[in-house]
């Protein structure tokens, strides 16, 4: 879906060395919420990290720690701003949860937009949220509403698709609608098409599909995504070719700079398996051609290697064929990602120096808040 918060994945090792070095860095003198918000960021992206490493329990963990840290530093310094930065840890924890399978338990984790709108008190685990609270946490991010009514939305449409029941899925976009802003309802609307699409409801998909109305870039290729597997599925082959070779000629134009490469990847990727399943085999390899060019640009490694998987099968004998088989094997063999080791047989656990470093790094800082007075250290190692 469009919307997400998606973040492009380069070599899992690189992201945990670069995270690492960069929360390392943040130490100084005097307690800074700017810091305070550059070492949440930090935090936030070890998680995923972790998670993509597939210890889920682990991920979890530092977000807990996370709080704690957040917590502290919230009663020590009396600054409601801090309280902010618990919000991204406190929705990932609900994330981790959809992804182990407690989507109920998830739910819950997605819904502080209501608390806001009510101005009712609420706990995020340790990290307390008085109802008088909201409105300076809102003066200090103006952003914040917003980015908890697009949680409200996608992550709890999100967790009713993967929970493979589009019914329920269907069932929460209807009240989601009643209970959101006008400027999410384009999010409802997507997640609907989904649901009737994975239910059968082709027809009403691509009705559903041709009446959105997109709001950015991304919205529109998103819909016509839609509509041309709605059209492919009732057998329409000559309107969803229509579509998706104009859709190509777009997204493989050398100049468009996509402002979310991470979905626009995941998008192109959605594209050339379409055309294959339309009998359009040499504008499918084009596409994924095109993906692996900007993969390279702005690496995404599972998706790299899926764009070379794909162009190998598609022209095995290609000039470029060697130097693609070479450049596949030596990103499986290095890959770190779940998703990739699992392909190639691996054991799911990991303990790759780079991930197991990363998380002593986080979980050292969450423990170094210490007694807060100004101008001291906020990253004094070992205290308890």
């Amino acid at each position: 879906m469009t919307g997400c918060d998606r973040q492009l994945r380069p070599p899992l090792d690189v992201w945990a060395m670069d995270l690492r070095r960069k929360l390392q860095s943040l130490g100084g003198e005097g307690w800074d919420p700017d810091r305070v918000r550059s070492a949440s960021t930090c935090m936030n992206l070890a998680a995923l990290v972790v998670a993509h490493s597939g210890d889920l329990g682990a991920a979890e963990q530092l977000c807990h720690a996370q709080l704690a840290w957040l917590a502290q530093l919230a009663a020590e310094s009396g600054a409601a701003s801090v309280l902010g930065n618990a919000v991204q840890p406190w929705v990932n924890l609900g994330r981790l949860r959809v992804l182990g399978g407690s989507v109920e338990k998830s739910l819950p984790q997605f819904r502080l937009a209501e608390c806001l709108r009510d101005q009712q008190h609420v706990h995020l685990g340790p990290c307390y949220i008085p109802a008088e609270m909201w409105k300076p946490l809102v003066e200090a991010e103006p952003d914040l509403p917003d980015v908890l009514w697009n949680v409200f939305v996608l992550d709890q449409l999100k967790a009713c698709l993967r929970s493979g029941d589009p019914a329920r899925a269907l069932t929460a976009a209807a009240a989601l609608r009643d209970a959101a802003p006008a400027r999410t309802h384009r999010f409802i609307a997507e997640g609907e098409v989904i649901a009737l699409l994975r239910s059968g409801r082709a027809e009403g998909a691509l009705r559903k599909a041709a009446r959105a109305e997109p709001t950015t870039t991304s919205d529109e290729v998103a819909f016509l995504l839609h509509r041309i597997a709605a059209l492919t599925v009732l057998g329409r082959r000559d309107e969803a070719r229509r579509l998706a070779v104009g859709l190509m000629a777009f997204v493989t134009q050398s100049d468009v700079l996509p402002a979310e490469p991470a979905t626009f990847l995941r998008q192109t990727k959605q594209l050339a398996l379409l055309l294959q399943r339309i009998g359009e085999p040499r504008y499918a390899w084009a596409v994924h051609l095109h993906g692996m060019r900007t993969c390279r640009e702005q690496m995404d490694e599972p998706l790299y290697l899926e764009f070379l998987d794909c162009a190998l099968q598609l022209a095995p004998d290609h000039p470029s064929a060697g130097r693609w088989r070479s450049e596949r094997d030596r990103h499986l063999a290095s890959s770190l990602y779940a998703e990739v080791r699992r392909r190639r047989g691996a054991s799911d656990g990991l303990t790759h120096p780079s991930v197991r470093d990363l998380i002593v790094t986080v979980e050292m800082a969450a423990r170094s808040a210490g007694p807060y007075s100004p101008g001291t250290d906020l990253w004094v190692l070992g205290h308890d």
